[in-house]
């Protein structure tokens, strides 16, 4: 290939980079990727800078060709608000795209009917002013744009999104739902929130924008909504690796709009027909394991943290025993680093719970008692089970002071607390009976109370949260009229889809809530592409794509991974690897699953985003969210009404598999899951269908930055990657015929391939035919040409591209001889025009000067003649008397005159005198301060030497001084000493002298023995120590060696039958075992530990 193209290639750790692709021979690529000083700075601007070749292989690549940037003739990337409108739509492009946006400071983007918003971690009021929601309002539902996309006026928004749900139900009467999905962080909440005060906004019908741009629109349904949220999330968020504030369940908000009827092909557009009366939410999926455990640095859910930072006195109003509680106190919180959630602390954020539970009439007795029933959880957590009697198979509660506080929390006696605990009701058809159970199923019957009992209060706190919002009871007509069923319009704020190192059933279950929603959402783009290509009159068949049916059909088949988990559960002795097994069995042929054959409790499933592996522990343990009839019975018991309430039961209860004549009560979690997500999903399916997906560009939160890989992972787990695959399945590029007509005009032999008539669509089709004869195969072409647009089939616009330059070089030179010549002759012509320009301004200006000073010189003549004559005329008739006195002054004048020049000879000569004089005294007076300068140089220079010298000698004189005055006082000393010893022996001090002096010399001796002494030790050390290391590493060879021989011992135990190699093999284990104990025992010996 001759042309470069801009290429992206993959990367393992950027996901894409842009490249230039320099040559191709259809399996692999050359290519030149330039060098970026980190992630941030990748971009799609010509591939500039330093450059390294590679070479590619193309297998892993669509049509085993590179995905092409999405720029202009320089390689700068063309940045494109409405993805579907990329030449080029593919991961690479979108990634790019998506990047270039985010870093201008552009949040939201648009892809077909899916607006994607990316968090940016910081806010923009200039985008969310009302002057910006009236703007989407006007120009998306109060204006008429006939059969033009109203989107076309207005940037990629959630504003969009809430304007044209609004529309959808004010105008064509049809149930509106918006999908916002993400991963914790992303934005869900926020943007739920945004589109439901837009919403609010746009029912006022067409208004002109406030003037004011702090000016906000409020609706008090809106805020009572709003003011609940932060109730939902005290309740159901808490802190994850990935977000401080994670929702931990599935909210669905309906708001109900009172709609009037419209005349079909009569909308008015003058005023609002649809009002906002009120709103209900519904929650999905509470993860109540959380409860009972979590990992750190997360932390259980945000209620528990807030009560027991809330201060002594509020703390003993709803128990006595919670004063002077703290977190360490209940085993079920525990010790936290986090000490505040969204800047604000715990206590803070409990001051606030309890005044908006006031606000929706949740205060006083009812506020009471939803924090007992809070409290009662925590203090299961503390409730501790041994043997009963020494009898490992019965239990009682050993913690006697916490089942105490538990009874008195909810009004429940002791023994029967105790015994629900501890037993289990077991019922026949002719008989009861009790069963005694271990104090570890005991401890888990109390772990099962504690998760029923919050999630019977989160339920609670949902109904009084709806009994306060919603409009059959806060809406009425100004008429006074019953305004019938309400209209919808939903919010669905759901988790996204999870994929972790360790998975397990609560990510089954939210990745199966994914894939549900994936095929809704499929149905949805198809439906959109759909109606694309039946505008353009391209054959639909042309369409195909894979969906997700297989998945679903492995998760909630009749012989699926929900069936057989379900059937383990109600089973006795069910077990996690039963469950994997029986699963595996039944759905060997299923394409979507995956077999770990490294572990008998994992599997995995290739999910429409990924491929996830699980973990199956504890998933027969999570899935029952069942309780023995004893535990029931004490809830009912209960003197808290919340705890003792007893929930409708479920539509669909029935049909969930139940154990027969068993003490069993309720549904697993999967079955009651189950038939949620049915419910929701046809409450979806009644309504049209919106999507948003928010993303988070980078994981340490922070403006600006994009992560590549991160970002692409989120792409296809938010099924985006998927929508544009069913978008572009048949024909992944597009162009407008116009351009295409423009663009690839040089491949058209016209005489070879003639239009059928002078349309653009039929000129395009022989131009295509001509141009992509190659790229076609038997009838199939590479291209299909619709009434505004030209489709290409994969790897047909890249030929294009790649050969378009091939056959120009003939049309080169004459076009660059006319452009060059014009562009010379323009240039000539330029200058020649300048340049006489140029002279005849010269030319008129030098004549007006010359005019003004004629000018000004004839009338300064005149002036001169004037005063002239007037002298003259004043002269002449002085008469006589002037001229004597002329006579006389002339001669005054000569006498003075010659005195002058007298004086001038004289003035002359005695300046000479003194010039000669005074030169003769400026250089005596100016070589002096040199010379004086130089012998003071001289002078300082010897000076600075003698001190230098002098200060040496003083140093030295120092030192000698202090050895002198250290000697002296040593002399002094010991001369002391020796007056003393004098004294008492009465000897001669001469003798004593002798003895000392003696005794100084065998100390000096010493001494010298003493510093070889040192250095033969210290020898000796280093080479112990170089054989202590020796030594270690041999200890460390025996204790591998070791280890290896039990790991191959326990393997030939479990899959070896030749009971004499295992014997052999166990006694080279013991063997090795022993030995390396010796080793350690003498290690611990010599070195201790």
């Amino acid at each position: 290939m001759g042309k470069q193209s801009f290429v992206y290639v993959r990367s393992k750790e950027y996901a894409w980079v842009p490249a230039i692709q320099t040559d191709t021979d259809g399996k692999k690529a050359t290519v030149q990727i330039p060098a970026f000083k980190d992630e941030q700075s990748i971009d799609s601007d010509g591939c500039r800078g330093k450059k390294t070749e590679e070479k590619v292989d193309l297998k892993g690549y669509v049509g085993n060709v590179l995905p092409l940037q999405n720029v202009d003739g320089q390689g700068m990337l063309i940045e494109i608000p409405d993805m579907v409108e990329l030449p080029y739509l593919h991961e690479a492009g979108i990634l790019y795209n998506l990047k270039r946006r985010h870093r201008d400071g552009k949040p939201y983007t648009r892809t077909g009917d899916i607006v994607i918003a990316i968090n940016p971690f910081q806010w923009f009021t200039e985008i969310y002013t009302d002057a910006v929601r009236t703007r989407y309002s006007n120009k998306l539902v109060w204006t008429d744009s006939g059969e033009t996309d109203p989107r076309t006026f207005v940037d990629p928004h959630v504003y969009e999104t809430s304007s044209l749900c609004y529309k959808g139900l004010a105008f064509y009467q049809t149930d509106q739902s918006i999908l916002v999905s993400g991963e914790s962080g992303a934005g869900k909440t926020e943007t739920v929130k945004i589109a439901m005060n837009h919403m609010a906004s746009v029912q006022r019908g067409p208004v002109e924008a406030s003037s004011n741009p702090e000016e906000k629109f409020e609706d008090p349904v809106v805020n009572r909504v709003l003011q609940s949220n932060p109730l939902l999330e005290t309740f159901g968020n808490a802190k994850t690796t990935r977000n401080d504030n994670s929702s931990r369940f599935g909210k669905y908000t309906q708001l109900q709009f009172d709609c009037l009827e419209i005349v079909p092909g009569n909308i008015d557009r003058t005023k609002s027909r649809c009002h906002l009366g009120g709103s209900k939410c519904e929650a999905y999926l509470l993860e109540k394991n959380r409860v009972t455990g979590h990992t750190e640095p997360e932390r259980t859910y945000h209620v528990f943290y807030q009560i027991l930072a809330a201060p002594d006195d509020q703390k003993a109003s709803f128990w006595s025993g919670l004063k002077g509680s703290t977190f360490d106190s209940f085993k079920y919180v525990g010790a936290t680093s986090t000490t505040k959630i969204e800047k604000r602390t715990d206590a803070e954020w409990f001051e606030g719970t309890c005044e908006t539970l006031s606000l929706i009439n949740l205060g006083g007795d009812k506020l009471i008692a939803l924090m007992r029933a809070i409290t009662a959880v925590l203090q299961c957590g503390n409730l501790a089970f041994g043997a009963l009697g020494g009898d490992a198979d019965k239990s009682e509660c050993t913690s006697k002071d916490v089942l105490a506080g538990l009874s008195d929390i909810l009004g429940v006696a002791e023994p029967e607390l105790n015994l629900a605990f501890t037993e289990r009701t077991m019922k026949t058809r002719n008989e009861t009976y009790k069963v005694p159970l271990n104090a570890e199923t005991a401890k888990n019957s109390c772990d099962a109370f504690a998760k029923e009992v919050y999630g019977k209060l989160f339920l609670w706190l949902v109904e009084g949260i709806n009994e306060a919002t919603k409009a059959e009871n806060n809406y009425s007509r100004a008429d006074g009229q019953d305004p019938g069923e309400f209209g919808i319009i939903g919010l669905l704020d759901i988790f996204g889809f999870e994929s972790f190192v360790i998975n397990r059933f609560e990510q089954l279950c939210i990745n199966y809530a994914n894939e549900k929603l994936q095929q809704k959402f499929t149905e949805d783009i198809f439906r959109s592409v759909q109606l694309e290509y039946e505008a353009e009159g391209i054959e639909l068949a042309e369409i195909t794509f894979d969906d997700n049916t297989d998945v679903l059909d492995l998760i909630e088949g009749r012989t699926g991974l929900c069936a057989m988990l379900n059937e383990e559960c109600v089973r006795p002795k069910g077990s996690d690897e039963a469950f994997v097994q029986k699963a595996l069995g039944a759905n060997k042929k299923s394409p979507c699953l995956l077999v770990n054959n490294m572990d008998r409790m994992g599997f995995g499933i290739h999910h429409y985003a990924g491929k996830v592996m699980y973990s199956a522990q504890f998933f027969v343990e999570r899935n029952q969210d069942t309780l023995p009839t004893d535990l029931e019975d004490a809830m009912m018991k209960s003197s808290n009404f919340i705890v003792a309430h007893k929930p409708a039961p479920a539509a669909d209860a029935g049909k969930a598999p139940k154990r027969q004549k068993s003490n069993i009560v309720g549904s697993t979690i999967w079955a009651k899951y189950k038939t949620q997500l049915a419910s929701l999903m046809g409450s979806l399916r009644k309504t049209q269908s919106r999507y948003i997906r928010c993303l988070k560009p980078n994981k340490a939160k922070v403006p600006v930055k994009m992560e590549h890989i991160g970002t692409v992972e989120q792409l296809r787990c938010a099924g985006v990657v998927a929508a544009v695959t069913i978008s572009r399945s048949a024909f992944p590029n597009k162009l407008p015929n116009d351009t295409v007509r423009l663009r690839f005009s040089g491949f058209w032999d016209k005489a070879a391939y003639p239009a059928a008539s002078s349309d653009l669509k039929d000129e395009c089709f022989a131009m295509m035919t001509c141009a992509l004869k190659e790229k076609a195969e038997g009838d199939k072409v590479a291209f299909a040409v619709g009434k505004t647009k030209t489709y290409f089939r994969s790897g047909a616009l890249e030929y294009l591209e790649a050969n378009r330059a091939a056959g120009l070089e003939v049309h080169c030179i004459p076009i660059q001889k006319i452009t060059r010549g014009y562009v010379v002759r323009k240039k000539f012509a330029k200058m020649l025009n300048s340049a006489k320009e140029a002279e005849r301004l010269a030319k008129e200006k030098a004549e007006a000067e010359a005019r003004a000073l004629a000018d000004k010189a004839a009338a300064e003549k005149a002036a001169r003649d004037a005063e002239f004559q007037k002298e003259i005329d004043k002269v002449a008739s002085a008469g006589s008397e002037y001229t004597d006195k002329g006579k006389k002054s002339d001669e005054d004048t000569e006498a003075k005159i010659k005195e002058c020049e007298e004086r001038v000879v004289a003035a002359e000569k005695e300046s000479a005198v003194l010039k000669e004089k005074t030169g003769e005294d400026a250089k005596a007076l100016i070589m002096e301060p040199k010379k004086q300068k130089a012998a003071a140089e001289t002078k300082l220079a010897a000076n600075l030497k003698q001190v230098e010298v002098l200060r040496k000698e003083n140093k030295k004189i120092k030192k000698e001084h202090d050895k002198i005055k250290k000697k002296y006082d040593e002399i002094k000393k010991n001369n002391k000493k020796l007056l003393k010893a004098n004294e008492a022996s009465g000897g001669s001090f001469e003798g004593e002298n002798d003895d000392m002096m003696k005794v100084h010399e065998k100390n000096e001796k010493l001494l010298d023995d003493l510093e070889g002494a040192k250095d033969k030790n210290r020898d000796m050390k280093e080479a112990c120590q170089d054989k202590q290391a020796e030594y270690m590493n041999t200890a460390e060879s025996r204790l591998e060696f070791q280890k290896t021989m039990a790991r191959i011992l326990n393997l030939i135990q479990d899959n070896c039958k030749d009971r004499q190699l295992i014997e052999d093999t166990s006694a080279v284990a013991h063997g090795c075992e022993s030995e390396s104990k010796a080793i350690m025992a003498a290690l611990e010996a010599e070195y201790g530990d």
